[in-house]
């Protein structure tokens, strides 16, 4: 038996954020416990946006940063690595598929039929199907059933979500983690990524949604009843909030983040915001008003000393606005009504002060901020809600590997690729 083996199992799993690109190695045992065995973390700084690579380059030596940090950490290298993805261009859809069991009986090839069949008419030219097994039902003649295979009866159902995302940026991020040296071995929609970090089942089972809140993208999945009910990818994101601070108060991005990191969103504007009584402000909450800050890299002319009521009332304001889109979103679904457990909030935004409080008061439900699930062993510095899409990209990948192992899965693109053989054969057949 080999070292590795002795170890257990194996999973590298990357996230290509705006701001950061984050690495996590994690080691699974015999007994299915999950260890982050190993993290690193490099500055985007700007070699992604929106999903999408920028520069090449740039990304390269962040992956390859984060990459080293994270194997030297866990003593071992991960010759495979899984990857979340994400995007404004991405479209998102759940279909099923039906299978008559002629033999009255669930084989593994039934399976690959009946996702082939709800695949039908997803594909599209220069575009690319995703899909993971934990997004996958399954139900024998209308009964739902966790593991078909075996089950009598006479027709398979599946209902799976498919992310369909433009070719150009899987096919980037592929090159930028083959430079250096590993495989992609499997891709997943980052929304989907980011629920597997940090939802209980109860969660999925009594209604929520979770927003994985980046720098340049804000990312949606709904679930009810164990079922995905919808997902989204917005293009826009902390970033967008911090331009406004840049603007408003006439200071660098840097300093704009320091100052919302620091003093999050205002308690005050947020109890006005939910019609709480009034009370009229506390002392402390009068001396912050009145409060002064002295910036730091304010631009030349411009004042060096501004009231705080300025950045409380910049930040609450796009903050609401954000979120607000999100609902008029959940609302036109008709999911609103569905978020027994609320709203769950992930990703880099997520750590900014009063955020939670502030999704409460605009969505009127139960509103926390989401931390990593499911896992075992975790080292403290990955404890964050800005690992969690990362997370779920490794509680990903452990299951993908097990549905291979199991026969339940074709291998990466195996699904795209005989749909683009089979609408290559229908388009020579009968247009050529």
């Amino acid at each position: 038996m080999s070292g590795l083996a002795k170890r257990g199992e194996i999973v590298g799993a990357v996230d290509f954020g705006s701001r950061d690109v984050r690495v996590l190695i994690a080691r699974r045992g015999e007994d299915g416990a999950i260890q982050i065995i190993g993290h690193g973390i490099a500055p985007g700084r700007g070699c992604i946006s929106q999903g999408v690579i920028q520069d090449l380059n740039a990304a390269q030596t962040a992956l390859k940063r984060a990459l080293t940090a994270a194997e030297k950490e866990a003593g071992v290298r991960a010759p495979s690595l899984f990857c979340g993805v994400h995007g404004k261009n991405v479209e998102t859809f759940v279909r099923e598929g039906n299978v008559k069991l002629e033999k009255e009986v669930v084989e593994l090839a039934h399976l690959q039929e009946a996702l082939d069949t709800a695949a039908r008419d997803v594909l599209s030219p220069g575009k690319r199907i995703v899909s993971s097994i934990t997004a996958q039902e399954w139900y024998v003649d209308e009964l739902r059933v966790s593991d078909p295979v075996g089950i009598r009866g006479s027709v398979l159902k599946t209902r799976v979500h498919f992310a369909l995302l433009p070719s150009v940026i899987e096919d980037n991020l592929d090159t930028c983690i083959e430079s250096l040296g590993k495989e992609v071995e499997d891709v997943v929609f980052l929304p989907l990524a980011a629920a597997l970090g940090c939802l209980t089942p109860e969660d999925m089972d009594l209604g929520v949604a979770v927003l994985d809140m980046g720098r340049t993208t804000t990312g949606v999945a709904v679930y009810r009843d164990r079922r995905i009910l919808a997902t989204q990818c917005f293009d826009w994101g902390g970033f967008h909030m911090t331009r406004d601070v840049a603007a408003g108060l006439q200071v660098s991005f840097e300093e704009a983040v320091e100052l919302i990191l620091e003093y999050g969103i205002s308690e005050r504007l947020i109890r006005k915001e939910s019609d709480a009584e009034e009370t009229g402000p506390t002392g402390a909450e009068e001396e912050n008003r009145s409060a002064s800050l002295k910036l730091k890299s304010n631009v030349r002319g411009a004042p060096s000393i501004v009231q705080r009521s300025e950045l409380d009332m910049i930040v609450f304001e796009r903050s609401k606005e954000l979120l607000t889109k999100i609902r008029q979103f959940l609302h036109a679904r008709g999911l609103a009504k569905s978020l027994v457990r609320g709203v769950v909030l992930t990703g880099g935004c997520a750590a900014i002060r009063n955020q939670a409080a502030l999704a409460e008061a605009v969505f009127q439900v139960p509103a926390r901020v989401g931390m990593p699930d499911g896992i075992d062993v975790l080292p403290q510095p990955v404890n964050a809600p800005e690992f969690v899409p990362v997370l779920g990209v490794v509680r990903h990948g452990f299951e993908y590997r097990n549905a291979m192992r199991r026969g339940r899965i074709e291998g990466r693109r195996g699904l795209a690729g005989k749909l683009i053989a089979a609408l290559g054969a229908f388009i020579s057949k009968y247009f050529l």
